[in-house]
């Protein structure tokens, strides 16, 4: 019987399970949630708030929809993004049960203001 090769994913999924967390802890540092408190905004109109880089803003914002963080509506550039249920209970600072805080101990600015 032959061994099967060597397999790297492991590696790869330990070495990159940060990647969430640096999203979630870069989004509540720059405001996205409390932005989206006040209402669903367009992703361009969403970056100019937050003051965000043109080049990478719409990833991130979809980086943050694909982890469950922001809910979407549409594609492209009339998507329209909004926080969760869960973002909007918990990581909206004016919501009562805010617990963004805790977070901001650990900051993780995923991408630099423009």
């Amino acid at each position: 019987m032959t061994e099967a090769p060597p397999n790297p994913s492991q590696i790869l999924q330990t070495g990159m399970g940060f990647f969430a967390s640096k999203a979630l802890l870069s989004a509540v540092e720059l405001g996205v949630f409390e932005t989206l408190g006040q209402g669903t905004l367009d992703g361009e109109e969403l970056r100019a708030r937050l003051g965000l880089h043109r080049r990478a803003a719409a990833d991130f914002f979809d980086a943050l929809v694909a982890l469950g963080f922001l809910a979407r509506t549409g594609d492209g550039a009339v998507a329209q993004y909004a926080n969760t249920r869960d973002t909007a209970a918990f990581l909206d600072p004016a919501s009562p049960t805010y617990l963004g805080g805790i977070l901001r101990v650990c900051p993780g600015t995923f991408l630099l203001p423009a």
